[in-house]
């Protein structure tokens, strides 16, 4: 019997990571229908609020399942990517070094933007999981050290596809490659998080 409610849990955690990972794949490619992939001048809060609007929604979908009133995060990636989109960052979730192709120097700017990215983005979604996930505060480092190497295997996968290409649509498949790793280091991490609420347990008024 506690072989069979360990094997339950394993599937439902597997279950999770996976529709973790495709909603946060999928809204990053919507999102590319109003978002065209640039340099950090042009992808500002504008493009930060939209990004994020749409992220946040994609894995609104899938938090709402084990999450009590998870809409709050869609609020709070909105408004972190609108912010991040403000501040001198850039919304670097769609964005991509300007004129810098060695995959080294691109790994480590990745790397230190994507920390800093990654602990704001995780510090306001902490908002939205305090009250209901015990050990919350582990989000922020979560979602700081996801981003750092996201960010580092996004923009040094899009400098190789780009020069193995010699079009820009390699940099878009290096920010997708990104998002991917991303998502899937987060999408692991909240599995025990979120291990409280088993899936489907909340009522659906609960959004």
């Amino acid at each position: 019997m506690a072989h069979l409610k360990e094997l339950t849990s394993l599937n439902s955690g597997i279950g999770f990571w996976l529709q973790w990972m495709c909603v946060t794949i999928c809204g990053f490619l919507l999102s590319l229908y109003w978002i065209e992939v640039g340099f950090r001048p042009d992808i500002r809060w504008f493009q930060g609020v939209m990004g994020g609007l749409i992220i946040g929604t994609a894995q609104w979908l899938v938090l709402r399942q084990r999450l009590p009133q998870a809409v709050w995060w869609i609020a709070a990636t909105t408004l972190a990517w609108g912010l991040i989109g403000y501040s001198k960052l850039g919304a670097l979730g769609w964005v991509v070094p300007q004129e810098m192709y060695s995959v080294t120097l691109r790994s480590l700017y990745g790397g230190l933007d994507g920390l800093k990215v990654g602990a704001i983005l995780g510090a306001i979604q902490w908002f939205a999981l305090r009250r209901h996930v015990s050990n919350s505060a582990w989000w922020i480092a979560v979602s700081a050290i996801a981003w750092a190497l996201g960010l580092a295997i996004g923009w040094s996968s899009g400098a190789i596809l780009r020069l193995k290409t010699g079009i820009f649509l390699g940099e878009v498949g290096g920010l997708g490659l990104g998002w991917g790793a991303i998502a899937a280091i987060t999408g692991i991490c909240l599995i025990p998080l979120l291990s409280l609420y088993p899936p489907k347990s909340l009522k659906t008024g609960g959004l």
